[in-house]
């Protein structure tokens, strides 16, 4: 098990109602699970107040960086004690 801290960042804060927690898991398969449980509902509730009705995911509309470093370019990342999680809500610019 590892101790792992995961940061809701920006929107997040305020879609989900938390900044940070910090759960044991053995896996990022399990981090994931965590949040889909945990804010998943807070989520889709959250969208269902503003006429969204399509089922969402937290994790699926995140950008999850494992300490900085985007998951989806890690080759089978491993979490360790101490290891942070953030999770970014996709943002468009111009």
């Amino acid at each position: 098990m590892a101790k792992v801290t995961i940061n809701f960042i920006g929107p997040w804060r305020l879609f989900l109602g938390v900044g940070t927690v910090t759960i044991e898991v053995n896996n990022i398969e399990e981090a994931r699970d965590y949040v889909e449980k945990t804010y998943g509902p807070v989520y889709e509730k959250t969208l269902k107040s503003r006429g969204i009705h399509e089922k969402q995911s937290v994790w699926e509309n995140s950008n999850v960086l494992l300490n900085r470093r985007d998951i989806q370019q890690l080759d089978k990342p491993v979490l360790k004690d101490g290891d942070n999680l953030d999770l970014l809500p996709p943002i468009a610019g111009g």
